[in-house]
């Protein structure tokens, strides 16, 4: 049965980015905990947003170990590991224009039994099956938001997969190997493709086809 840690091990294998992947028993989860949380938010001499850098504050250990983000080799937390994830980002998401159509279908990998009845009629619906410890996701989400507050023909609906063993993952991704999975449908309703993995190329192309523009 698929675990976390073998789906890093996968993301590694498939040549997604450095981050989010990590094989040994001694690394945990990336969590969004590290993230800034402002554009201008200020960096600290370990090149991690300071609000939120362990080394700085280690009051809030106790806080990512609860999240099972923690690098038990290097003891920081699991998502401001340099050592392990040369290519972390901490950059926060864009801000929504009000108006923008995103929806979270799926908090905790709760099953979604259709996708098809939660396609938005007149818009290209993109469904985003994520986890909070998949770094390319997160790029998918900035490159997704910025789409949003510049189009109102757009629906972009979240679920968060968790792990593996969810009831989500179960019925969807059984014959997915690594996140980030967007499957996405057309204005008129019918699914337009799949696209497996970070590939805005594949994502954006399956827009146009969707009928976005």
């Amino acid at each position: 049965m698929k675990t976390m840690h073998l789906m890093k091990t996968l993301c590694l294998l498939g040549g997604l980015a450095a981050t989010g992947c990590a094989s040994t028993s001694s690394h945990g989860n990336l969590s969004s905990l590290s993230a800034a949380t402002s554009q201008d938010a200020a960096f600290c001499e370990h090149r991690v947003p300071q609000e939120n850098c362990t080394r700085c504050h280690p009051e809030l250990v106790s806080r990512f170990q609860a999240a099972k983000d923690w690098c038990g080799e290097h003891g920081v937390p699991e998502s401001q590991c340099f050592t392990c994830h040369p290519d972390l980002s901490f950059e926060p998401l864009p801000v929504l224009a009000p108006g923008a159509d995103l929806m979270k279908l799926s908090h905790e990998g709760e099953d979604v039994p259709e996708l098809a009845p939660h396609a938005v009629p007149d818009k290209v619906t993109v469904f985003d099956f994520y986890a909070d410890w998949c770094q390319p996701c997160r790029k998918v989400d900035a490159h997704m938001f910025g789409l949003l507050n510049a189009r109102q023909d757009i629906a972009y609906r979240k679920l968060n997969v968790v792990s593996w063993d969810s009831p989500l993952a179960r019925r969807h991704l059984g014959q997915v190997e690594n996140l980030p999975y967007l499957v996405v449908y057309g204005k008129d309703g019918k699914l337009v493709r799949t696209v497996r993995g970070f590939d805005l190329g594949a994502l954006n192309a399956a827009l146009a086809e969707g009928g976005a523009r």
